[in-house]
């Protein structure tokens, strides 16, 4: 996200995203020494809170500005930090964020049970702190990640994996979290438009996961802390390879299969698959989706009043639009 765009948010809620942390930092206790160890690591990472950005933001606009929305904010990156932390182990990635994974330090098993621990302590906060309805937004879209994680995992190294496959894909793992970070902040205000705001986040959720696919194939690996054709190498099938292999030719079909069943590829080997991607227009399919996916997110919110929330949740969304590749 444009430094300039996250900076006026973060200034705007300063006060709010500081209690986040310090209620992310407080709930790390734990006489086992590598709890706190490992969570604080990937907690201090390089992540942007985007999710708790938007918890506080969908509050504010809704009209409610208390203590609940700092607790929603750190339940959501707690239960968005465990699933990176299980996503490392389950992908065998080796970095995260331009750094070494966790599981590369603390190693395999340390990094599942310390995700465990972060979901489990999001959920002792929700009990103690939010509503129950937030308690049941949040819950089922755990159970949509979990399904999302699962559905990717059927459908690795897959290439006949749909455009539906997908969808249903980054529903799960990206849009029903980012979707009920948004809702839940409704949920706080006794007047706010919950089903405007998930429609929102969910719009938010595809637009954000279709683009960070696009950045797996053209980005800057210097800007994106991991290098092209990650995605690829662990056996994903993305939406520009969906749509480019829609048009491809049979030996290219035949080649990128057999490259993505493949023990290991090489650069080279990828910048194949990235040469038929963007011969077929896959990357330009995709970024027409972001933008439709973009546009429905601030249709979602036109019904709200002007207001400094609304301009930067609109904000949000021209950036996922307008994102240099």
């Amino acid at each position: 996200m444009k430094r300039s765009v996250i900076g006026e948010i973060a200034e705007y809620i300063a006060e709010e995203l500081k209690q986040v942390e310090i209620i992310l930092n407080e709930n790390l206790h734990s006489a086992i020494k590598v709890i706190p160890e490992l969570s604080r690591y990937i907690l201090e990472s390089g992540g942007k809170r985007f999710r708790p950005m938007l918890t506080l933001l969908s509050a504010r606009l809704c009209g409610y500005n208390g203590y609940a929305a700092c607790v929603a904010g750190a339940v959501v990156e707690y239960i968005h930090t465990a699933t990176l932390l299980h996503d490392d182990v389950v992908d065998e990635s080796d970095r995260r964020r331009g750094r070494l994974a966790a599981r590369k330090i603390w190693g395999n098993q340390a990094s599942i049970l310390v995700g465990d621990f972060l979901f489990a302590r999001s959920f002792w906060l929700m009990t103690e702190y939010l509503p129950e309805e937030a308690l049941a937004i949040i819950s089922k879209a755990c159970v949509s990640l979990a399904e999302g994680e699962i559905h990717q995992l059927v459908k690795s190294f897959d290439i006949n994996t749909s455009e539906e496959d997908y969808y249903a894909i980054i529903y799960g793992k990206t849009a029903a979290l980012i979707a009920a970070s948004c809702e839940v902040g409704a949920v706080l205000a006794s007047n706010g438009n919950r089903e405007a705001l998930r429609r929102y986040g969910r719009e938010i959720g595809y637009a954000f996961q279709i683009s960070d696919d696009i950045l797996d194939i053209v980005g800057d690996p210097g800007k994106t802390g991991k290098p092209v054709g990650n995605d690829f190498r662990e056996g994903k099938v993305t939406l520009p390879l969906i749509y480019a292999l829609r048009d491809a030719t049979s030996e290219e079909k035949r080649h990128i299969r057999d490259l993505l069943l493949a023990e290991s590829i090489s650069y080279d080997d990828f910048g194949y698959v990235r040469e038929v991607i963007l011969k077929y227009n896959g990357v330009e399919k995709a970024r027409e989706r972001v933008k439709e996916h973009g546009m429905r997110a601030v249709e979602a919110i036109k019904g709200f009043d002007n207001s400094k929330e609304k301009e930067y949740l609109i904000g949000i969304a021209e950036f996922l639009v307008e994102r240099e590749y």
